[in-house]
């Protein structure tokens, strides 16, 4: 059947070029969704929320007074000034505002007593999900449920859009996705109840995924050897981009509201350009759709200037193919995968995926643990880390024998390199800690994205041809499920500023020795011959020579 197709396709050409650029592109408002948590719900700083006043105080309301009389403080800084606990206030709050006398901070003592406050008011220039729910204290934790809600959509739409695909083309359901994600993206940010918030949140997920789990199936039918491997790596790369992107599309808008509007619009421009990607031709005569196929494999064939190999009998070939395919059984069963028993490399691929997907978005949320003033520039730098560790882990893919050996190497020294932030003196403050908070940081979100890259394109690898599928799809389900823990291990922050960092190093670890015990055949062992032949005779390899 590949024999047939292939010809007329070939491995890559300005067909899969359009088309393939398109499909990334869809990854963009999906990092977009995923990371806004990032902008949407900023840590307060002091002062920015307080215990709500009571309505018996008069209209000449004094905010600095009422914060001293009714907040106790915590501790006194070495500079002078004083820690406040903004969760507690005194009971007597009331008392000490009316007192004409008053106006000094409070440190609690044995007859004070400190009750939690009930309700807020927050006084923030920028309008986030934590003033529009009252995020703060108590209810911190809600902010990382907010997110996991978004990562149990990712994990739905992965499943959705599988069972979908059965009797839904690959096209159509990004399509379908695309329109989904504008709707719901809009409702999420017009909705003020944060039980609804949450909700919209797992569906806007869940259509996101419905976009890039679907192209990535027109992607993998459309192209061919190393072009298939180079593809899927740089698939990661568009959402990297989007990370990149989303500092500069936040910094346009003043409350969360209006952010959710902006990166859900942006779809239109994908639905508008959606005309000019294929389906796939092997679904389309799998599933008896003859004439659709055809219909794309002379589009194929005359922008990559392939059409002496349509024969004068096509129209019987497509039918004949198509019948075949038809007959031919669905792929077994993700669970076959385990038919012969536990497997090594099973059982590590598996632990990898778990591992890498919880600690890169874990990583990436945990920037806003460095500070609020910084966070712009922060994720941008955070982005760039992921596009760097994504080409290392292409370059093992296509140029080592070893690149399950060599990534998981990379994440171990990752994981070591976190480790360092435990001991950056408590005396270095401001721009410099933040500095050297994100080196110990960046190597280790670097060393995930190599493998995720990795992980994405060399997992089927591991296994025979009639169980990759299954494989795969275990393996992101798998991932997925252990991805809802991720906001959790970044709202470690509380406990201290690098706990969540220390925590990511160890799973980065653990992470990286799984990678190192995989072992699998080199991806493309002909480039490595070229590519050291290459070096040895001082000229670099050309195209033609790469096409074997």
């Amino acid at each position: 059947m590949a024999d047939f197709l292939s010809p007329i396709i070939k491995d890559f050409g300005s067909w899969q070029f359009r088309a393939v650029m398109l499909i990334h592109l869809c990854k963009i408002p999906s990092s977009w969704f995923m990371a806004c948590i990032i902008f949407t719900a900023p840590a307060p700083k002091p002062g920015e929320f307080y215990c709500k006043p009571p309505t018996s105080i008069s209209s000449d309301f004094d905010r600095t007074k009422w914060i001293m009389a009714s907040h106790p403080v915590k501790e006194t800084l070495s500079n002078g000034e004083y820690s406040i606990d903004y969760c507690n206030a005194f009971n007597n709050s009331l008392q000490h505002y009316n007192d004409p006398t008053f106006g000094t901070w409070i440190e609690p003592n044995n007859s004070s007593q400190i009750l939690p406050c009930e309700s807020f008011e927050h006084h923030a220039e920028y309008t986030s999900i934590v003033t529009q729910f009252d995020l703060v204290c108590s209810r911190y934790l809600l902010i990382a449920t907010t997110q996991s809600f978004h990562l149990f959509g990712v994990l739905l739409g992965g499943i959705i859009t599988t069972q979908l695909m059965k009797t839904v083309s690959p096209r159509n359901a990004m399509l379908l996705g695309m329109y989904a994600q504008i709707m719901c993206g809009c409702i999420t940010g017009y909705i003020y109840a944060y039980e609804m918030h949450a909700l919209f949140r797992c569906l806007s997920a869940i259509c996101c995924g419905l976009m890039y789990t679907a192209g990535s199936v027109i992607m993998n039918d459309i192209t061919g050897g190393k072009f298939k491997t180079i593809t899927i790596c740089m698939f990661e790369q568009f959402w990297s981009i989007g990370v990149m992107l989303l500092p500069g599309v936040a910094s346009f808008w003043s409350s969360w509201s209006q952010l959710y509007l902006a990166i859900s619009l942006p779809t239109f421009l994908l639905v508008i350009l959606h005309r000019w990607i294929p389906d796939s031709p092997r679904w389309l005569l799998k599933h008896g759709r003859v004439r659709e196929a055809k219909t794309y494999l002379l589009d194929a064939a005359r922008c990559n200037g392939t059409e002496d190999c349509i024969s004068s009998d096509f129209d019987h070939q497509l039918k004949t193919f198509s019948e075949v395919a038809v007959e031919q059984p669905d792929p077994d069963p993700w669970w076959s995968i385990w038919d012969k028993g536990f497997s090594k490399n099973l059982f590590c691929v598996h632990t990898a995926w778990a591992v890498f997907y919880t600690v890169y978005y874990a990583a990436l949320v945990n920037i806003t643990a460095f500070g609020r003033e910084h966070i712009q520039i922060n994720t941008v730098i955070a982005g760039a880390s992921e596009m760097f560790g994504c080409f290392v882990g292409l370059f093992l893919i296509m140029y080592t024998k070893h690149k399950w050996l060599w990534t998981g190497l990379f994440n171990v020294f990752g994981g070591l390199v976190a480790f360092t932030a435990w001991w950056i003196p408590p005396d270095v403050t401001g721009t410099h800690r933040v500095v050297l908070l994100m080196l110990t940081a960046m190597v280790s979100k670097a060393s995930i994205s190599c493998c995720l890259a990795v992980l994405f394109t060399c997992t089927a690898e591991l296994i025979g041809p009639s169980k990759k599928n299954g494989l795969v799809y275990s393996c992101t389900i798998w991932g997925r499920f252990w991805f809802l823990l991720a906001p959790f291990v970044a709202a470690m922050v509380k406990l201290g500023q690098v706990i969540p960092l220390i925590v990511i190093g160890v799973l980065v670890i653990i992470g990286g020795l799984s990678m190192g015990c995989i072992r699998s055949p080199r991806t493309h062992s002909s480039l490595r011959r070229d590519w050291t032949a290459s070096a040895s005779s001082g000229k670099s390899t050309g195209a033609n020579d790469l096409r074997h």
